[in-house]
C-alpha cells in the first residue's frame, strides 16, 4: 500500500498531480466509502451500455425487444442512482477526495454528465459533489 503525506495529497486534491495515472495513490477499496460508490457506478454505467446494445440487437415490436426496453430502462435508473449516491458519499481519505475528483472528469471528458439533471444550486449534482467534497475536507483537517 502507498502511503501519501498530506501535504502531497492536498497538492494532489488541488490538481498539481491529479491527471497522471502514475500518481494515483493506492489503498484498500474497503477504507473509504468513494471507492465503493466509484465502483458501483461504474458497474452501473456499464450495465445500462450493455442494456442499451442489448436494445439494438432485438428486432423491433418483439417481445425480447420489449423486454430490452424494460432492462434499459431499470438499468438507466440505477446508473442515475448509483450516480447520485456517488456525488453525495463523503469520502473520508485525501485519497478518496481525489478520487471521486478525477472520476467525475474522467466521465466529463467522456461527453457524459451525470447524474443526468438540469437542476442547478443546491439541487443540482456540481453543488451537492462540491459540498461533499468541502465536507470531507473539513473532517481531515479537523482529524
Amino acid at each position: 500500500m502507498k502511503t501519501m503525506t498530506r501535504r502531497a495529497g492536498l497538492l494532489m486534491v488541488a490538481g498539481a498531480a491529479a491527471t497522471s495515472t502514475l500518481n494515483r495513490p493506492t489503498i484498500a477499496a474497503s477504507a473509504d466509502p468513494a471507492f465503493a460508490a466509484i465502483a458501483k457506478h461504474r458497474q452501473a454505467s456499464a450495465d445500462h451500455l450493455a442494456s442499451i446494445c442489448a436494445v439494438d440487437r432485438a428486432q423491433r415490436g418483439t417481445d425480447a425487444w420489449y423486454d430490452a426496453e424494460d432492462h434499459n430502462e431499470a438499468c438507466c435508473f440505477a446508473a442515475q442512482d448509483a450516480a447520485w449516491g456517488l456525488v453525495r458519499t463523503i469520502p473520508t481519505t485525501l485519497a478518496g477526495i481525489t478520487a471521486v475528483l478525477q472520476y467525475a472528469n474522467e466521465v466529463e471528458d467522456e461527453g457524459d454528465e451525470w447524474p443526468d439533471t438540469d437542476a442547478t444550486g443546491s439541487d443540482g449534482w456540481h453543488y451537492q459533489l462540491r459540498q461533499a467534497m468541502a465536507i470531507a475536507a473539513a473532517n481531515l483537517a479537523a482529524a
